[in-house]
């Protein structure tokens, strides 16, 4: 269950926090290598289930209690156990600075906004929280926006708690966002639409979905992912390939049309080009570990 266009706003000190999607799901099939934009957050938490976190291309075992940050330019992909798959609850947030003074250093989540990766336990406390935010959006009870503010409010904090006193911090750590990018549902519709229409998404399908003009849409992408509309279709499309590819009951030729390239030739040469190695060899060498 994924409920989407929430646009739920808070603020704390100078910082406001936008939630754009929360989400409970079990995940059956793999969500391949995909990154978040500027000011963007995904957080994870597994509740249930096992499986493998790559991140940065640094794998993780996931297991019941898990709890991961996804931050700006972190590529990520995530595939549950066959025999076991992870029920996740998730969200995705963005956030923008209202203050004037962008270099101010002590903020109370300097060290949340600072931080891209972050992988460990969850902090006591945080499965009950989860369950009561997806109880208010089930339910929607008068007054059940200003309910669902204070809890995202306290999960923001349990986060930042975890961060100050954990010595589990993952990457570097060290930049901070810009703060440039408003918050909407933009970048999250941009993000879905390379994670799960990558094989026959067009530039001028994307300007329709985010209702903004192909020139727009591409300088987008070129000022938040650094990357134009090909190059993001074409990573999109070979993080798929390599979690196709794994799977030997899929022959080269049905990957290649999965993806919407017009024949395994066509597919084969892409995959080179990009890896450069071929389909087939990577196939082998993945089945042999």
């Amino acid at each position: 269950m994924k409920y989407r266009n929430l646009k739920l706003s808070f603020t704390i000190e100078d910082t406001k926090f936008t939630v754009l999607s929360i989400s409970l799901e079990k995940m059956v099939t793999p969500i391949p290598r995909h990154s978040h934009s500027k000011n963007s957050y995904e957080l994870h938490y597994v509740s249930f289930g096992h499986g493998r976190l790559i991140a940065d291309e640094q794998s993780y075992e996931v297991v019941p209690g898990t709890f991961f940050v996804t931050g700006p330019g972190v590529f990520h992909e995530q595939i549950s156990d066959i025999d076991d798959p992870m029920t996740e609850y998730g969200a995705y947030l963005q956030v923008s600075f209202e203050g004037t003074d962008t270099t101010k250093k002590e903020r109370l989540l300097q060290e949340f906004l600072e931080r891209k990766f972050w992988f460990g336990e969850a902090a006591p406390g945080m499965h009950e929280l989860m369950k009561q935010i997806h109880t208010e959006l089930e339910q929607r009870s008068i007054g059940y926006d200003l309910v669902l503010s204070a809890l995202l409010q306290q999960l923001i904090l349990l986060i930042a708690r975890q961060y100050h006193r954990s010595d589990l911090v993952q990457g570097d750590g060290t930049s901070a966002p810009s703060f440039e990018m408003p918050a909407d549902q933009t970048y999250l519709t941009i993000e879905e639409a390379f994670l799960y229409n990558y094989k026959d998404l067009s530039l001028p399908k994307l300007a329709s979905m985010v209702n903004l003009g192909i020139r727009q849409t591409e300088r987008l992408l070129l000022k938040h992912y650094n990357k134009t509309f090909a190059q993001k279709k074409t990573e999109a499309r070979m993080s798929a390939a390599c979690l196709l590819l794994q799977d030997t009951s899929n022959s080269i030729a049905s990957v290649a049309t999965a993806l919407g390239y017009s024949s395994p030739e066509h597919f084969t040469n892409a995959f080179q080009k990009f890896y450069h190695i071929t389909p087939s060899t990577y196939r082998r060498e993945q089945t042999s570990k």
